[in-house]
């Protein structure tokens, strides 16, 4: 038989429910952070973190920040809705404090909580230890102190070969144990390593240890030698990288010897833009920002040869910052600006900050670039980042370039999550693509910098002093530009170029990648040219040195890198849309084409030649 509540009980109980919410949502936020192991760990242990988070009512976002030794916090990951972090501490034995802040994004109430943590050593005696990493073509290698005053560094080589490869030195810790990762090994193969100190120039070595390589899963492009090299010459930068994209999905960058033999890869499908010095990389990201849903193109990251995040931040956080600076970013339609995603490329600066290029959508009235009603144009801003990934500086193509100046192509970014090189959209059913920056090259002698516009087929320099110039345009290269082309060929200028940039650094030739669009629909027998330019900036005079045919056409894309033995390495990127496969290309000094590397079935966006996966090239 039913029963039913006299109304009297109904109201009481509905009465001390509402109570309950009401304290619920007067008491204070509160955070309590908890790691996946207990401290101590021993070096290279990745420690995982998860906040407990009370009270929390909204969306919130989080912020990680690491102390060494009682040393300042510095940022690893920056407001974020998402709230747990993969922590991989320094590579030495320290003290740490992890400090956490939760944010209520509405109310902007704040709770803290902080974590000690201790990292010890590895080496139990007199000799060297070998690791695995979660990485399975990358060792940890821990070896014992050695005095101050004097280098370790690591060598290793596949068991039977000659092939002996070193990392670079690094100072000797005293009474801190010496550990470095041992990546550019081939998968399933057995090897050797030690460690060795230097001092005085005299190198002592330990003994060799085994490690055999882990199996890979295979979810990798074919690679395949298009060109093979002739003349038996030893190869010049013998590893290659490959920035690896796909149309339809996130592709892992990955490495291969010139055998193109697979010797590492990215754990996470990220977006590559630059290889740096010891064994770090700048990618972009998918993932969680401060501010809303989106998730294409939000994070920007460094990481390490493991796959270890070093430090991260996301786009909301930096369109935070940027509301400060006279940017007001809400991205949602009927709003008039927003800074929707970070796209194209990062690169690090000599004094340790980094630039990055994120766009920037903006409603312009009618009339503006021949629209008839009001119109979302998508322009760029050039961020500078501090050591924490903080903004101190940008610069901004609504500031400084001609907005009657449209698209040379026409271009238009859809809404939604975007693509084709553009960043997300928000602002309204589709937006002009003015710009879209695609690469940047710092000149430390004057602390300007350059940047490459596709979509108006020019090369521009910028008055930039660190942050603290004009923003001025210093010159325009590229047809219709400043630069007077010194050619007999009739179409010397390039179209939509990538990856342009002074090589060697403080010379006055600048390589790039020549699309050839502008020739392309001419004649559709054109293909993709390797460039080289000297450049007279007084005269405003331009010299082709190298105008190399590549015997392809890539419909986007692309690098330009010298090579330490005089020639150059060039990538064609995304050749046949239909099936697309990249094709690297190395020229001798003159352009001739002497060796090249397909591979197949992704869009390669930048190739990288290095000698090692410690060293990175110039650009």
């Amino acid at each position: 038989m039913p029963y039913y509540w006299p109304m009297r009980d109904i109201l009481g109980r509905l009465l001390v429910f509402a109570s309950l919410a009401g304290s619920a949502a007067a008491a204070p936020l509160a955070v309590h952070l908890h790691a996946t192991l207990p401290s101590p760990q021993p070096v290279g242990t990745s420690i995982g973190l998860t906040p407990r988070v009370d009270n929390a009512v909204g969306t919130h976002a989080y912020r990680y920040s690491v102390s060494v030794d009682g040393g300042p916090f510095r940022v690893v990951r920056d407001f974020s809705q998402d709230k747990e972090f993969v922590w991989t501490p320094e590579l030495y034995e320290h003290d740490a404090a992890i400090h956490l802040i939760a944010r209520n994004n509405k109310t902007k109430e704040l709770a803290e909580d902080e974590l000690r943590f201790r990292i010890i050593s590895r080496v139990k005696g007199k000799g060297s230890v070998v690791t695995p990493t979660a990485h399975p073509l990358v060792a940890l290698l821990s070896a014992p102190p050695c005095p101050e005053g004097s280098q370790f560094r690591a060598a290793f080589q596949p068991a039977g070969e000659e092939t002996l490869t070193r990392t670079p030195d690094q100072p000797c810790r005293g009474t801190l144990s010496n550990n470095i990762y041992i990546a550019g090994m081939r998968a399933d193969t057995e090897y050797r390593l030690r460690s060795e100190v230097v001092t005085g120039g005299t190198a002592k070595a330990e003994a060799w240890l085994p490690f055999h390589t882990g199996m890979i899963d295979g979810d990798f492009s074919p690679v395949s030698i298009a060109v093979p090299r002739t003349g038996g010459q030893p190869a010049s930068d013998p590893v290659l990288i490959f920035s690896a994209a796909s149309v339809a999905s996130g592709r892992r960058p990955f490495a291969v010897d010139l055998d193109g033999r697979t010797i590492w890869y990215m754990r996470s499908a990220d977006f590559l833009t630059r290889v740096l010095p010891g064994g770090r990389f700048l990618a972009m990201a998918e993932g969680q920002n401060s501010v809303n849903a989106m998730r294409r193109l939000q994070v920007l990251r460094e990481v390490d040869l493991a796959g270890n995040v070093i430090r991260e931040t996301n786009i909301g956080r930096v369109a935070e910052q940027l509301e400060l600076r006279g940017i007001h970013s809400d991205c949602q339609k009927g709003s008039k600006e927003c800074v929707p995603g970070f796209h194209h490329e990062a690169i690090r600066l000599p004094n340790g900050h980094t630039l990055a290029i994120a766009g920037l959508e903006r409603i312009l009235p009618a009339g503006t670039q021949g629209s008839k009603e009001p119109v979302d144009v998508l322009g760029d801003i050039v961020l500078d980042l501090d050591e924490d990934f903080q903004v101190t500086a940008f610069w901004n193509t609504f500031d400084h370039c001609d907005l009657k100046r449209a698209s040379l192509y026409n271009a238009k970014c859809k809404e939604g999550r975007g693509g084709g090189g553009c960043t997300p959209i928000f602002l309204a059913a589709e937006a002009n693509g003015w710009t879209h920056s695609n690469s940047l090259n710092y000149i430390a002698s004057s602390g300007d910098f350059l940047i490459s516009m596709p979509e108006q087929n020019w090369v521009l320099k910028i008055d930039w002093k660190n942050g603290k110039g004009s923003g001025k345009i210093l010159w325009r290269l590229g047809k219709d530009g400043d630069f007077t082309a010194r050619s007999d060929d009739p179409s010397p200028w390039f179209s939509y170029q990538h990856d342009a940039g002074f090589e060697p650094a403080g010379s006055n030739i600048l390589t790039i990648l020549d699309d050839g669009h502008v020739r392309f629909e001419h004649d559709k027998n054109a293909k993709n040219r390797g460039q080289a330019w000297r450049l007279d900036e007084e005269k405003l005079t331009a010299t082709p040195v190298l105008n190399a045919d590549l015997g392809v056409y890539a419909i986007a894309v692309g690098s330009a890198q010298t090579l330490k033995n005089g020639g150059y390495s060039f990538e064609a990127g995304f050749i046949n849309p239909a099936s697309p496969y990249g094709r690297t290309v190395e020229t001798d000094a003159e352009g001739k084409v002497v060796f090249a590397v397909d591979v197949e079935g992704i869009v390669v966006y930048r190739s990288y030649r290095v000698s090692d996966m410690y060293s990175a090239p110039i650009k």
